[in-house]
């Protein structure tokens, strides 16, 4: 064994103890959102606790997007994409994230084939609807972040609807960003 073979087994090692580490962060964060849920719903109401959580969600998404900001406003989403596969936590592992339909006309489709909050949810042994509706509340990350870029985004699919295997968001340039 080299030195170079030790020092790159151990950088492999510190690698997959990070993931673990992102992951279990993760899966953390998807209970706590559970909880929370629960408790403002048991306070507040179903609704009331939905719309509050996913206005805190989406203000966080807000300052995220700021990272896709430079590219989106120069209509660039190649770039967009780039930017969201190659900074996806983990190196990627964690949300799977890819390109489902490369940029075309003021449009792109993103897709997570993977999602560590829903696989806690299942692990927690919560049923399909109640993860519908917990990731329905969690995604306001993703709204938040590409208005804070500037774009527009719907999900065409949620990997816990119904049928869903993955999440597929489309994001479009503004009609008035487009024209600019």
């Amino acid at each position: 064994m080299t030195p170079n073979d030790s020092t790159s087994s151990a950088d492999a090692a510190d690698l997959e103890q990070s993931r673990r580490e992102t992951r279990a962060a993760f899966e953390n964060r998807a209970l706590m959102y559970a909880y929370l849920y629960d408790e403002l719903a048991t306070e507040l109401g179903e609704e009331r606790a939905t719309e509050i959580m996913k206005r805190a969600i989406r203000r966080r998404g807000v300052e995220v997007g700021a990272k896709y900001r430079d590219a989106a406003s120069r209509g660039d989403l190649a770039e967009v994409a780039r930017i969201f596969v190659e900074g996806s936590p983990a190196a990627g592992s964690l949300f799977e994230p890819g390109v489902e339909e490369a940029p075309a006309e003021d449009r792109l489709v993103l897709r997570m084939t993977s999602c560590p909050l829903v696989d806690a949810w299942e692990a927690a042994g919560y049923d399909a609807e109640y993860i519908d509706h917990l990731c329905e509340v969690a995604a306001e990350v993703d709204h938040g972040t590409f208005e804070g870029a500037g774009l527009e985004l719907v999900f065409l699919e949620r990997q816990p609807e119904p049928g869903g295997c993955r999440c597929l968001l489309e994001l479009t340039i503004p009609p008035a960003l487009a024209e600019e």
